[in-house]
């Protein structure tokens, strides 16, 4: 352990190892599981038609509190970790920690995970222990992908950090809160050997974001990565298009055909859906053979471009030996025909020796992998490819690497941004990088990288605290929909347009709801402002009386005879009548009369003086000094006085400033016609409607 000193807090920072073996105190457990006990008893005494499984849980609680002497007295640990005296606790990575138990009455969920992992839950544990001797505080989360599988992710987080405001809200338990921002879809998916399709019920579909956004926006600050010396520069994307083929245009149209009998009801969507015809059409971009291994080699590939590039950066960084990694999640390596194989062996005949390129599915242990890295970053090895799950993770080689090549395109934002992320980070020694991907003309490729770009923009917007959307679908798959999938058959260049004036309209959409908000806001504190202007002007016409009146009765202290009796009838009426139902005018001070409070509390003593207007003087707990303050406060009633004229400058000049801006007659009602139009017409010839 490593005990960092600030004047301000001791932070002891723990690495993994030592986190999971320094285990809490048999009271911190005893104390967590009699909390959550309470809850099941609670809700079985409330009635619910799940309580056969609360009543599980309960047995399952009960018999916990019993064995947690029994089994911690194994550990024979030393210190406990709530006995260290940790008050801050830094956790980075912390989307490793998502996979959290949830208690919630909702069956069949798929994302939901009720028994979540050990380590999650004992982070949980750890987390609240710190909490609680913070008054709350002391948890700092740090993630560049906090949303990775779901926007349900944002109900783990909030629980690490921001459990006593969901309390307080009632959304603590995942039922309350799915049922403010979340709705049930039932839709088609891969099953687990992604041989297949299943039907899924899960949470699809988001609504409510502004809400949800303005709460998180309470824990989360989020950092966008602005350019620095530290970081490599990356200007955009390098896109290269591959040239439509006349077999993928035919297979194109084939799916198009499949579209429309799931469309008319004419196949049973557990044989094939608009899921599987994504799948497929994403193959067939990827590589045509992936779809029919009949046909031959084609130079117009994804593959054989990709390895002229790949070919191309290696010869032109021979002398720094810069590395590169080429991403592809599909196709991986077998037996059969993949697309790891297919580009090695056309590296490898373009002259670059076998050992420079190796895949990152051929290294297994850990050991195995660091020893990989090491090469890697030392640029023994120059071309690495891998899938997002063995590469994109958690791999640190990014000290010479000069390219990135997405040969597929991610299914969910997350997985872009682990991706790229091998690259555009600190400790990379070239200036300059680039990002090429690669697209086939024709095909969902374009369609798919712009819908992945759209969702990542909205996971910005939420995290940022900026969501202009009330309703969102979810984040974790890249679906097309039938208008989609007839319109990329079409060929139409009409599509690209599509793509782009829907984009201007959901742009010129989120500004015009922008507007009105703030149109909203102003018109509210425009609304509100002649009753503060009112105030303001009674506060100094009051404050104006006041001082007149403490200059003429002021009395000065030497001389006032009977100061000690009025202290210590103060210091009496102020802790022996405590939570009195109504005011009492205690004597009269300097012109003022001495006001002590309904149902004042002793934490918090003060009175009122009250001439023209009303004053509040908080108060100590001892007898002297109290006078004093008393003093203090008359002797600022000029700055006062100074202070509400400056403030009443300030709101009349706000006035006019509110009425200016609300006079303007900016609208974009037009421009959304005019889009929506377009849109409509784009639609109309491309012979589709949206469902």
């Amino acid at each position: 352990m490593e005990k960092i000193k600030n004047e301000d807090y001791d932070a002891i920072i723990l690495s993994y190892s030592s986190f999971e073996l320094i285990p809490l105190s048999k009271e911190h457990y005893k104390n967590a599981f009699a909390e959550q006990l309470k809850r099941v008893k609670h809700a079985l005494s409330q009635g619910t038609d799940v309580a056969g499984k609360l009543w599980k849980r309960q047995n399952k609680l009960e018999e916990a509190i019993r064995q947690i002497d029994e089994v911690l007295n194994t550990f024979l640990p030393e210190v406990y970790f709530d006995e260290l005296g940790i008050n801050t606790l830094f956790v980075d990575e912390a989307h490793n920690y998502k996979n959290l138990s949830i208690e919630s009455k909702i069956d069949n969920i798929l994302g939901l995970n009720k028994s979540g992992s050990a380590k999650c839950n004992e982070m949980l544990e750890k987390v609240r222990s710190v909490q609680k001797s913070n008054k709350g505080r002391g948890v700092v989360f740090a993630s560049g992908t906090p949303i990775t599988n779901s926007i349900t992710d944002v109900f783990v987080m909030q629980t690490y950090l921001q459990y006593g405001e969901l309390k307080l809200l009632n959304l603590d338990l995942f039922d309350n809160w799915a049922g403010m921002f979340a709705e049930k879809t039932n839709e088609f998916e891969i099953n687990v050997t992604t041989s297949g399709y299943r039907i899924a019920t899960r949470l699809a579909k988001f609504h409510n974001l502004p809400e949800l956004t303005s709460l998180l926006a309470q824990i989360a600050d989020f950092l966008p990565c602005p350019h620095s010396a530290e970081l490599p520069v990356f200007s955009g994307y390098t896109d290269r298009l591959i040239g439509k083929t006349k077999e993928l245009e035919n297979y194109i149209a084939h799916l198009s055909k499949r579209a429309d009998k799931i469309k008319n009801g004419k196949v049973p969507h557990t044989v094939d859906n608009m899921l599987s015809i994504t799948t497929d059409g994403r193959k067939a971009a990827l590589d045509i053979r992936l779809v029919d291994n009949t046909l031959p080699f084609n130079y117009q590939s994804k593959a054989a471009v990709c390895a002229e590039w790949t070919h191309y950066i290696y010869k032109k960084t021979m002398e720094k030996r810069s590395t590169q990694l080429i991403f592809c999640d599909s196709s991986i390596p077998k037996d059969s025909f993949n697309l790891y194989d297919e580009i090695k062996g056309l590296l490898t005949r373009a002259g670059i020796p076998e050992h420079d390129t190796v895949f990152i599915h051929d290294y297994d242990t850990e050991k195995e992998k660091e020893e990989l890295y090491k090469k890697v970053q030392a640029g023994d090895i120059r071309i690495l490819l891998g899938s997002t799950f063995k590469l994109g993770i958690g791999v640190n080689v990014q000290n010479k690497l000069i390219a990135i090549h997405h040969l597929d395109i991610p299914w969910r934002p997350a997985d872009m941004v682990q991706r790229e992320g091998r690259m555009l980070r600190q400790g990379n020694e070239n200036k300059k990088v680039a990002i090429l991907r690669y697209i086939s003309e024709g095909s969902f490729d374009a369609y798919s990288w712009q819908l992945l770009e759209t969702k990542q923009k909205f996971i910005v917007d939420l995290l940022s605290g900026f969501s202009a959307a009330r309703t969102s679908a979810d984040v974790d798959t890249t679906v097309l929909n039938y208008a989609e999938v007839k319109a990329l058959a079409i060929g139409n260049p009409l599509i690209k347009k599509r793509i782009e004036i829907a984009n201007e309209l959901m742009r010129v959409n989120a500004l015009n709801k922008n507007l009105a908000d703030s149109r909203l806001k102003l018109e509210m504190e425009l609304r509100a402002l002649p009753g503060r202007i009112g105030d303001i002007r009674l506060a100094i016409q009051n404050a104006e009386s006041d001082l007149i009146r403490y200059q003429n009765s002021m009395i000065p202290v030497k001389k006032m005879k009977n100061r000690d009796s009025l202290r210590k009838t103060l210091h009496n009426e102020l802790f022996e009548n405590i939570l009195r139902p109504a005011e009492k005018t205690l004597f009269s001070y300097q012109g003022f009369n001495v006001i002590l409070p309904a149902n004042m509390i002793p934490e918090k003593p003060f009175v009122w003086l009250e001439g023209q207007g009303k004053y509040i003087v908080e108060l100590g707990g001892a007898e002297t000094g109290n006078l004093i303050r008393i003093d203090n406060r008359l002797n600022t009633l000029k700055e006062f006085f100074e202070e509400r004229k400056d403030e009443l400058e300030t709101l009349v000049a706000r006035q006019k400033e509110l009425e200016q801006e609300l006079s303007k007659k900016e609208s974009f009602a037009d421009e959304i016609a005019d889009l929506k139009a377009q849109l409509e017409k784009i639609d109309k010839e491309l012979g589709v409607t949206k469902q």
